[in-house]
């Protein structure tokens, strides 16, 4: 009779821990998610809602349909704004095919890896404000890039960088590919890093060139990483601000939707503003399921 009362009691105390438990986990989540709901999906909701009036960030709102989204995709300065990131997803091709090779001829061990690593990465880690410095200096009219050209004979391929709009989207767009590779090459090396070597010296054997390793060898086994390098390119193209607005402020035919939103904010249009950073959402939206669709575990 006693041996039944004391497992009754621990199966009480069993229970009774396992509710202080869930309650414990509850209270520790509490918080995080109803930060999350306040500060997170309650303004997006918001943000919804006032994409359909014509708000001025005071004042009452006045409904007025999808006329915001009607004036996006019918004036032709704010669907150039979009062709313009399309610069800036094509300079992501050369960026990461020449991140891939990059790590491909340096993998393996030796010293002063981690050294190199460092220096590779460094421009991916600086300021966007000196970044766009930097290259401010390296393109305007007697700049550093034009220099260049005067100095070895080259008076031909000089140009009004930051004036010429037919060239202005892709200079700054090609700034891309020197801030982000370094990025790229780290995220690939350290794939590279988990194929077993056996793999490799069993294609020596079999006579395998170069071209053929990395075709069958290393591409197949870092597929996850460079569509997920690929799917940060697509993202991070339509989410383009920091360099074109310190640059030009999206003058000369530069203007991206993220300078556009924060243009209109600034212009008392936040209803507009609203629909536009709606539609880029929605956007971004559709790249992450390709993500979730295409890189799935195994």
């Amino acid at each position: 009779m006693s041996s039944t009362l004391k497992v009754s009691e621990l199966r009480k105390a069993g229970n009774k821990s396992k509710a202080e438990r869930r309650i414990f986990i509850i209270l520790f989540l509490a918080i995080p998610l109803l930060h999350l709901l306040i500060f997170s999906y309650v303004p997006i909701v918001g943000n919804f809602i006032v994409s359909f009036t014509n708000w001025k960030g005071f004042g009452e709102m006045e409904f007025i349909g999808l006329r915001n989204y009607k004036k996006l995709f019918s004036n032709t300065e704010y669907i150039s704004m979009f062709k313009n990131c399309l610069w800036y997803l094509l300079a992501a091709i050369p960026q990461l095919v020449f991140a891939f090779f990059l790590a491909v001829i340096i993998n393996g061990k030796f010293r002063g890896l981690n050294v190199f690593k460092g220096i590779l990465i460094l421009p991916y880690l600086l300021n966007g404000v000196i970044v766009s410095t930097i290259f401010i200096i390296f393109f305007q009219n007697n700049g550093s890039l034009n220099a260049i050209f005067d100095l070895f004979g080259l008076k031909a391929f000089e140009h009004k960088w930051l004036q010429d709009l037919k060239i202005v989207n892709p200079a700054i767009a090609s700034i891309s590919i020197w801030r982000y590779y370094g990025m790229n090459f780290i995220m690939f090396f350290g794939a590279l890093q988990t194929i077993p070597a056996e793999h490799y010296e069993a294609a020596v054997i079999d006579g395998c060139t170069k071209m053929q390793e990395i075709r069958y060898i290393s591409i197949p086994f870092i597929r996850k990483v460079l569509l997920i390098n690929i799917i940060l390119s697509i993202s991070g193209s339509i989410q383009v601000f920091e360099i074109p607005y310190i640059m030009l402020n999206g003058s000369n035919g530069t203007l991206t939707p993220v300078i556009q939103i924060q243009q209109s904010m600034y212009d008392n249009r936040v209803g507009f503003a609203a629909a536009l950073s709606v539609l880029v959402f929605v956007i971004v939206l559709i790249v992450i399921g390709l993500q979730k669709l295409l890189v799935k575990d195994d």
